[in-house]
């Protein structure tokens, strides 16, 4: 069972691309899978669909399938919270794994199940996954039944700390509220935890990672999309509209992501870099020094 697993740091466009994906035939475009057990089934957040995601049809079908003799959604919601970056150490030394994996075990052993559910429910050859958070992904890659395949999505750091800051209405809740921004400094900091893990993690593996940067997906989505479906061996699909730098998004069951998630038909991709005219002097020189180990490493000078 294979997935296409979109990582990086927030606002580097993993939503767009998640919906990208999940437009071709075969595919499936699933959201942020890690979240589906906290803001999906306890906090009853909307599906792609725009049900709360419990009464979608879709996710009661696969889960009820998934797991006949139920499932302690609080333990699972519980061991995805662990999946915080600062386990992450414990996922790269030999002599704490078996510590880090009994932390996570209510989560390693439910993820099969239901990948393969959700495959064979929306007769997927590839499931979309934009969760993002490598530590979730480290445990997918120890599961036997997921051919995993990551796509490492980077943004320009100015950029992404720029967007981080901006206040942008949360969607997928009943009561109306915005979501809250990262400031400056976190939002850097995360930038280079969450890119630098992610290399750290999966980049050796050339077979089976891809770097992509945001900048080159909204200039040249359709090779982009190429490339991805190369490094996951998937043939050539159809029924993914494409056209210059317009797409058209399909409805979805989206588990999280952001708000944009909501959008569906023709989207004109349009580089968003209103940070080098807005962002003020003083946090553009801290976000450089903050990201400097590993802005040239992914071609941002």
């Amino acid at each position: 069972m294979k997935v296409i697993a979109i990582a990086g740091s927030a606002r580097s466009g993993s939503t767009i691309l998640d919906g990208i994906l999940g437009s071709f035939d075969g595919g499936f475009s699933a959201g942020e899978v890690r979240w589906l057990w906290q803001r999906g089934l306890i906090e009853r957040r909307l599906c792609g669909c725009s049900s709360p995601l419990p009464d979608c049809e879709l996710w009661t079908r696969i889960l009820a399938r998934a797991f006949p003799a139920g499932v302690d959604v609080a333990e699972v919601a519980a061991a995805s919270g662990r999946l915080r970056l600062r386990y992450a150490p414990l996922a790269r030394i030999r002599a704490l794994h078996g510590i880090y994996d009994r932390m996570l075990t209510p989560l390693a052993d439910v993820v099969g199940p239901l990948y393969q559910t959700i495959s064979r429910e929306t007769d997927a050859n590839f499931i979309v996954d934009s969760s993002k958070l490598s530590t979730y992904l480290y445990i997918l890659s120890k599961n036997p039944s997921i051919d995993l395949r990551v796509v490492h999505l980077v943004r320009d750091p100015r950029a992404a700390v720029y967007s981080a800051g901006r206040t942008k209405a949360q969607l997928d809740t009943t009561i109306a509220r915005p979501m809250r921004p990262t400031s400056p400094g976190r939002a850097a900091v995360d930038w280079v935890a969450f890119n630098g893990l992610t290399r750290s993690l999966f980049g050796s593996n050339s077979d089976r990672y891809l770097l992509l940067r945001y900048e080159d997906l909204v200039a040249q989505p359709a090779s982009s999309v190429r490339d991805i479906l190369a490094m996951a061996d998937v043939p050539e699909v159809a029924n993914a509209a494409i056209e210059g730098n317009r797409v058209v998004l399909q409805e979805n069951h989206t588990v999280s992501g952001n708000p944009s998630r909501f959008v569906t038909g023709p989207v004109d991709l349009v580089l968003d870099d209103a940070w080098r005219s807005e962002m003020p002097k003083k946090t553009r020189r801290m976000v450089d020094r903050i990201t400097a180990p590993y802005r040239g490493a992914f071609g941002y000078e």
